[in-house]
């Protein structure tokens, strides 16, 4: 299955020019190696090395960044080696998996980011106000956890990476569900920024990182090789709002406090956060990516979710309501929810 890419791709002959596709014969999703309960079974995928929007690699991807949220090293590694990755790199292990995994494949190089599972993670997540990307050598102004994160890790990770690159310059693929897709995103930029070719960027669950200059550059450095995957009712792929939902975003609030709505609104309009546009395919009823109206379908989730909580005249009501829709979120519901789509279009590996 050949599909396009998202973004308006920039020429990128001398990339494609690098490897042509070919499947890494390694990698396939069964067995998947690590425990997945789901109502669906899990179809054979394999991993195909090309910038192209592939269903294996899209499913993998998540799978791997599933992996690195295993509470233990060697529970992060077992994966990976049953996958046939060599020299895995554990970068800031805990007793929460790893921050990042870096990994050798059959004629690849794989860059694993872990979302939110500890508590430095979710301090970086609540860190939202704005700050000139600058400061890490990016256009526009971002999240500032996500800044404070990339400049605690991009120490240690760098120059390991670097050093392979150097060594065996190969295909770079980067993954990370919610907090380490942010993660995946602004490393590849900085990537290609230098000069190092990125294979593909494939993220499930990112919440926003950037305003309009900081998505402006993503596209002219990234072209077509930006994958996002969304669960229709995950709430942190809308996170943090971007202004043109701002009144639909302050109607969250449910009760008549209509002080309190505006002061909500004008909040996510003096962040200014951006969405990434035709940048995300929601896995609803297609795992390919396809093109909608961003603007059209941020407003719609908003509008939806705030009709889900009317009646509630508690703080605690609103938050069951909102908690309903993070169980989308995990990226064990990720998997399934893949698995559960590709039965129902009856999708295997070419």
């Amino acid at each position: 299955m050949r599909i396009a890419g998202l973004f308006a791709a920039p020429c990128l002959c001398a990339l494609s020019s690098l490897w042509s596709t070919q499947v890494a014969l390694a990698w396939t999703s069964l067995p998947l190696s690590m425990h997945v309960d789901c109502p669906n079974d899990i179809p054979k995928l394999d991993f195909e090395i090309t910038s192209d929007y592939r269903v294996g690699n899209a499913f993998l991807a998540s799978a791997a960044s599933y992996a690195v949220e295993m509470p233990t090293p060697e529970r992060v590694a077992e994966p990976l080696e049953a996958w046939g990755f060599k020299d895995i790199k554990i970068f800031n292990a805990s007793s929460h998996g790893a921050a990042a995994v870096l990994a050798e494949g059959d004629g690849f190089r794989l860059l694993v980011f872990r979302g939110t599972v500890e508590t430095q993670d979710v301090i970086d997540d609540v860190l939202f106000a704005m700050l000139p990307y600058s400061r890490i050598g990016l256009d526009g102004w971002g999240h500032t956890g996500m800044m404070l994160r990339y400049e605690r890790l991009a120490p240690v990770l760098m120059p390991e990476l670097l050093a392979r690159i150097k060594a065996d310059p190969k295909p770079l693929f980067l993954t990370g569900h919610s907090l380490g897709g942010a993660m995946a995103l602004i490393f590849g930029m900085r990537l290609q920024q230098d000069g190092h070719d990125v294979a593909a960027i494939y993220t499930s669950a990112q919440p926003r990182v950037g305003d309009s200059g900081f998505y402006n550059q993503a596209r002219a450095l990234l072209g077509d090789r930006y994958y996002r995957l969304e669960n229709p009712f995950d709430i942190i792929p809308h996170l943090p709002p971007s202004k043109d939902v701002a009144a639909v975003f302050g109607r969250m609030v449910p009760w008549d406090q209509w002080r309190l709505q505006d002061i909500l609104a004008g909040l996510v309009e003096r962040l200014n956060y951006d969405r990434p546009e035709t940048a995300s395919m929601v896995l609803s009823d297609r795992v390919e990516p396809a093109k909608v109206d961003q603007a059209v379908a941020d407003s719609t989730y908003w509008s939806g979710l705030g009709d889900s909580i009317v009646g509630a005249r508690t703080l605690d009501q609103v938050m069951a309501k909102i908690n309903e829709r993070m169980g989308q979120h995990s990226g064990h519901s990720y998997l399934c929810h893949f698995a559960k789509v590709m039965t129902q279009q009856h999708i295997v590996a070419e």
